[in-house]
């Protein structure tokens, strides 16, 4: 993979410094557009020439410093640039430019101050007016496809570059293209879990869709095994946070945060990641689980759309649910058109949630799905992975039900012990087809107490602790 990105950077550097751009010559044709800092310049060559090859765009690479020493009448470097974006997306000869990339956190490519509203006391960083153009009378829609990368260094941006061209220069589709996974917290408030069902429901039919949910009680009750499980090994090509979440952890802390991303090995099956709360810092002095995964190497996300400031669940959720119906539609040509919010209601606090809704990711990128094939609900289908849940419920008395699944034909045995590893009942011993299957535990004769249940079936062994309370 080396030697194939300095081969990249090789005949980019022999077409780079071929051409010469000035910025307001009206005869320039490009479709897409990276907009960096100087030191970030070379690190972009390669993706340059992969849009160029694989996606057929005229792409042009424009640092900071020619776009402030043409485009100068703002003392703001931000408004500079957007003069320039602006200037590009009008004048140039058709077709002009649609997509356009800012590379580079929000100290070294800045972007706007949002108010949040009600309170107009705090303000949030965000990159939705780049999407806007100057010489458009229509303030409430947006004209341009805007992503950024929020790298901090060369190396994170070659991670990110590398997954993409990996992405979009293999044209086989895989299974797992067609998986969405939707993480849930279990909160009755909100009511995430069911936003997940019905954001599900607007996803067409050749998409699969898994749940995994904190709650014990749930058969969607998961822990970050799960999550590993699901994305390292099934895979998927979106992942749906659904709850609350700080920039380095979602729901809690020690249910999945920044360090659990270590866990991450989904080489080749990148996914796009939504979240339903805030991830709002891409600044040196801060990151959040979006940028994270975005510049992993041989793993994480390809992209994120993401709040960048407090976010409203009813109005995320409308959000979302535009999302859901669009990132799998094959009319719609990529993650930036999908992203798209303009065909919703426009002021008050619809004003200021979208302008705090941020793209990190290539907007030109479309995800790959196998439309000719049909799928049914997730419960009715043959399970892939061995699981064992959480009993519910827990705490019980005197009896609580254990669900297990198993994706092949395996002898089971599935037992209870006590706290000293003394077995105090066998539940299941015997060979068992593949499926879904709950078993009944009844204690009635046993006293209260911490006791273990351990499933193994085939190579597959697992163990989880339950209570005893009366």
């Amino acid at each position: 993979m080396k030697g194939f990105i300095i081969l990249f950077i090789f005949f980019a550097f022999h077409t780079t410094f071929s051409q010469t751009v000035t910025l307001r010559d009206t005869t320039n044709q490009y479709d897409y557009i990276i907009i960096t800092v100087p030191e970030f310049v070379s690190a972009c060559e390669p993706f340059k020439q992969h849009k160029e090859t694989v996606r057929d765009f005229r792409t042009l690479i424009v640092d900071t410093t020619q776009i402030f020493s043409e485009f100068d009448s703002s003392l703001t470097p931000q408004d500079n640039i957007r003069d320039f974006i602006s200037y590009a997306g009008t004048f140039w000869k058709e077709p002009r430019p649609n997509y356009f990339l800012l590379v580079g956190n929000v100290e070294s490519v800045p972007n706007f101050q949002v108010p949040f509203i009600p309170s107009q006391q705090a303000y949030f960083q965000s990159d939705y007016f780049y999407s806007q153009s100057l010489y458009e009378n229509d303030s409430t829609t947006t004209d341009f496809y805007v992503g950024r990368i929020p790298a901090m260094n060369s190396e994170q941006l070659d991670n990110y570059f590398v997954k993409v061209i990996e992405y979009e220069s293999n044209n086989t589709l895989q299974s797992w293209m067609n998986n969405a996974l939707f993480i849930s917290e279990d909160d009755p408030n909100f009511g995430f879990l069911e936003a997940s069902f019905g954001l599900a429901d607007l996803l067409p039919s050749y998409i699969r869709s898994y749940f995994i949910v904190n709650d014990t009680n749930s058969i969607y009750y998961g822990n970050k095994d799960s999550i590993y499980n699901a994305v390292n090994e099934r895979g998927c090509s979106t992942i749906w946070f659904e709850g609350h979440s700080s920039d380095s952890f979602f729901i809690h802390r020690d249910y999945f945060d920044l360090s659990d991303l270590n866990g991450l090995n989904n080489n080749m099956k990148y996914f796009l990641t939504i979240f339903a709360a805030s991830q709002s810092s891409i600044i040196d002095t801060n990151t959040n689980l979006t940028r994270e995964m975005l510049v992993l190497q041989n793993a994480g996300s390809l992209g994120g759309i993401v709040f960048v400031g407090p976010a409203y669940w009813g109005i995320g959720k409308t959000f979302q649910n535009t999302w859901a119906q669009k990132l799998f539609d094959p009319s719609v040509q990529s993650i930036g058109e999908s992203f798209n919010l303009d065909n919703l209601p426009s002021g008050g606090i619809y004003d200021y949630m979208k302008k705090i809704t941020n793209l990190w990711a290539d907007p030109s990128l479309k995800l790959k799905y196998d439309i000719t094939v049909d799928v049914e609900n997730i419960q009715a289908e043959i399970p892939t992975d061995f699981t064992l849940h959480q009993n519910y419920p827990n705490p019980f008395n005197p009896s609580t039900k254990i669900k297990f699944v198993i994706p092949k034909s395996s002898f089971v045995n599935l037992k209870v012990y006590n706290v000293l590893g003394k077995e105090a009942a066998t539940l299941v011993n015997e060979e068992r087809p593949a499926g879904n299957y709950e078993v009944d535990f009844n204690a009635t004769d046993l006293p209260s107490g911490v006791y273990f249940y351990r499933l193994q079936a085939g190579d597959f062994i697992e163990t989880k602790k339950m209570v005893l309370l009366r």
